[in-house]
């Protein structure tokens, strides 16, 4: 487990151990959602998987950066991800909202503190995907 925000290799652990998190809360309110919103659980808790597996990539790719200057002012009790468990699709949706929310708010404040461009770039990106799985909730 992460304690600290201040290294490359932890905020891209984190971030991957997020992304493991939100694949599991989106297969358990894929069970207590039905029609169109099962299936957008579904689809979020896969790309939630890949991009699980690209922030696993890119950490062992970029190991040598690991040990890079340090990083300060992230605070992992902003971004930590309760542990919903959803009995209605009602509470799904509103703890996804919740979740995403503070996936949104981690990649956006992390990705400009990490030095290493294809990072950099690749939190940039699941920041703006963050943002439309919010709006798409919200809507």
């Amino acid at each position: 487990m992460v304690e600290a925000l201040n290294t490359f290799g932890a905020i891209l652990t984190y971030a991957a151990n997020m992304e493991e998190s939100l694949a599991h809360y989106y297969a358990q309110a894929q069970q207590v959602s039905e029609g169109e919103a099962a299936e957008r659980f579904e689809d979020y808790g896969r790309k939630s998987t890949k991009r699980k597996g690209r922030l696993t990539a890119m950490r062992q790719e970029n190991v040598t950066e690991i040990v890079l200057e340090p990083i300060s002012g992230l605070n992992i009790s902003d971004y930590d991800l309760p542990a919903p468990q959803p009995a209605t699709a009602a509470e799904a949706l509103a703890a996804a909202i919740d979740l995403e929310t503070r996936v949104q708010k981690f990649y956006a404040e992390a990705g400009p503190k990490i030095n290493v461009t294809e990072p950099r770039r690749a939190f940039a990106k699941f920041a703006q995907e963050t943002a439309e799985r919010l709006e798409e909730l919200q809507g």
